[in-house]
């Protein structure tokens, strides 16, 4: 589980990893790690391989 903490923004294909924590705002296409969370790349296939089944 990742942890999502106040009035951010979240932007489109962006992967959150497990057991992050974000409480800054984190830009389309990127990848957010840790604890505190930290982006650690901007990519545009950023979720590839792992989002299934989208609604």
């Amino acid at each position: 589980n990742a942890v999502v903490v106040g009035k951010v923004t979240i932007g489109d294909n962006v992967l959150i990893a497990p057991n992050a924590y974000v409480n800054f705002d984190v830009p389309s296409n990127s990848i957010v790690i840790g604890n505190p969370g930290k982006i650690i790349e901007n990519r545009p296939d950023a979720t590839e391989g792992y989002c299934h089944n989208l609604v």
